[in-house]
């Protein structure tokens, strides 16, 4: 089962890294909160069509662990969009990045579970990685508020990945799932009609892409990520999701013709060396 959970994970780096192509057009289009209810109300509806058997004979808890990894998910996704606002594409793409670092130190502090040098040097490679992928912007000088707000999603993209991991112990991924979807379409949905205008509710120009980012980065992604975490470490599933980044990269240069510099060709080997690591892992740790 570890093997299918890290597999359902590469699967979602996968849609997640080519799904930057489609949601740069998107964003072109729609306001950001319309554009998450776009997103997750019709996938939340396509979740109980295929699985409302489970759904019904759920329980109360498993809607209130699902509602709560939604109210993370839409905090970091609009956390990371507002704060877009603000700073470049590069610098907020490698602020996000240190989710991956901070997902280990997090259960350490909260469990007291040490998990590993070989885990916490794959994240240390993994983040470098990231940043010599954002290109040539530069990272330091002034704070800017955009910053702050994209570590804030960064943080609550590690609390949701512990959150997920705890919760699928006990509770019905699918079900979780569900929730999730549901909690993060009504927010969007009331964000929207307070903070938002709008002039259109759907643009049939950007069907394909609409269609694209529900089935495969919504409702097959984020219901694997959960389906999955239940059988891998939140620390390894980071790692691997992490992927995202380089699976973008490469489809921006295949749809978008974009360019690849040297030093991203290495951000991808240090990604790709860090998920390696993070694979081995559990092999060595037995061998000891």
């Amino acid at each position: 089962m570890t093997l299918l959970a890290d597999l359902a994970l590469f699967y979602c780096a996968f849609f997640w890294g080519v799904s930057f192509v489609w949601m740069k057009i998107l964003v072109g289009f729609y306001p950001a909160c319309w554009l998450l209810f776009l997103r997750f109300a019709p996938a939340s509806i396509l979740v109980y069509i295929f699985f409302h058997r489970r759904i019904n004979k759920s329980f109360k808890h498993d809607f209130k662990s699902g509602f709560i990894i939604g109210a993370l998910l839409f905090f970091a996704l609009m956390s990371q969009t507002i704060g877009l606002n603000y700073i470049g594409g590069g610098r907020s793409a490698f602020i996000s990045a240190i989710y991956v670092l901070m997902t280990p130190l997090m259960i350490w502090a909260l469990r007291k579970i040490f998990p590993g040098w070989l885990t916490i040097c794959a994240a240390v490679l993994c983040v470098l990685g990231m940043y010599l992928l954002m290109g040539d912007e530069n990272i330091s000088g002034s704070y800017y508020i955009g910053d702050l707000l994209t570590v804030i999603c960064a943080f609550t993209f590690a609390i949701q990945v512990i959150a997920i991991s705890n919760y699928t112990k006990n509770c019905d991924p699918i079900v979780l799932s569900f929730a999730e979807f549901i909690t993060l379409a009504g927010f969007a949905f009331v964000s929207s009609l307070i903070f938002e205008t709008r002039t259109e509710i759907i643009n049939l120009e950007s069907l394909p892409e609409i269609l694209y980012t529900i089935t495969f980065c919504t409702f097959g992604c984020y219901m694997l990520q959960i389906c999955a975490q239940k059988y891998a470490e939140p620390s390894h599933a980071t790692i691997i999701m992490s992927l995202e980044s380089v699976f973008g990269l490469v489809s921006s240069i295949i749809f978008l013709g974009e360019s690849i510099t040297f030093r991203a060709l290495i951000g991808c080997i240090l990604i790709f060396v860090a998920v390696l690591v993070s694979e081995l892992e559990p092999f060595l740790r037995l061998k000891r």
